[in-house]
């Protein structure tokens, strides 16, 4: 039987810049990182079939898929949920016998992005959010009394889909790897930087960067709709 490599740590990397430089891989305790991630003609490459394999999971489990979304990422929930995917990936993959290696990241990114599609064909709405709510959306969660690393990244796209909701939704409208998915992240820039802390930089691939924005996009869609009029009042994104 062929198996796939599973690779537990997100693909970016946070750098803090005050004192030394200081570069930390984003691994959970759990996890052990078994290989690299792709070069990017690789991963341009093996992407198609990356997308055809998580399409198929979640044709044949789609309660599971949604489940995984649900959780908060870097918790022990999410590891629970990822754990059971190894026989149906098995069962989807049809390659050329080589096994693929891709981050839990980047399989939750693949997911939501699905979910994002089948939900917004058009692409998110425009227009202004309350700034309250809004706010209160963006902020990390906490998942057994700590806020992940990983959490930390999705808080981050989570801000940059709050203030460019239309740059987002062209990124996803575009096929990855092509120039039109690289303009709209280039257009994106700035507003990375501004959603991060002072002194905080964030290194994320292709792959890594789109599959987070997904994400933060479902969860815009899904919840813009009923912000609360409330500014107390709490997000569903926030309510674990």
């Amino acid at each position: 039987m062929l198996r796939l490599s599973f690779l537990g740590c997100a693909a970016m990397i946070l750098c803090g810049t005050a004192g030394p430089l200081l570069a930390q891989e984003l691994t959970s305790t759990r996890d052990r990182m078994t290989h690299a991630e792709p070069e990017r003609g690789e991963a341009a490459r093996m992407d198609p079939l990356f997308r055809r394999m998580l399409a198929c999971v979640d044709s044949r489990e789609p309660g599971r898929t949604r489940t995984l979304i649900e959780t908060i990422p870097g918790s022990r929930t999410e590891a629970r949920v990822m754990g059971g995917f190894q026989s149906r990936l098995d069962q989807c993959y049809v390659g050329t016998g080589r096994g693929i290696g891709f981050t839990w990241n980047l399989m939750r990114g693949g997911f939501a992005e699905i979910y994002y599609h089948r939900e917004f064909p058009a692409g998110l709405a425009s227009g202004a959010t309350d700034p309250a709510w809004a706010a209160a959306w963006i902020r990390p969660r906490v998942a057994e009394g700590i806020v992940s690393q990983e959490e930390l990244l999705h808080a981050t796209a989570r801000c940059v889909v709050v203030r460019q909701p239309a740059v987002v939704s062209q990124l996803l409208g575009a096929a990855p790897f092509s120039a039109a998915e690289v303009s709209a992240m280039r257009q994106l820039r700035g507003d990375i930087s501004s959603c991060l802390d002072s002194g905080i930089q964030l290194s994320a691939s292709p792959q890594s960067l789109r599959g987070l924005l997904a994400e933060a996009a479902l969860r815009y869609g899904e919840e813009r709709g009923t912000a609360p009029d409330d500014a107390a009042a709490v997000p569903a994104a926030n309510r674990h």
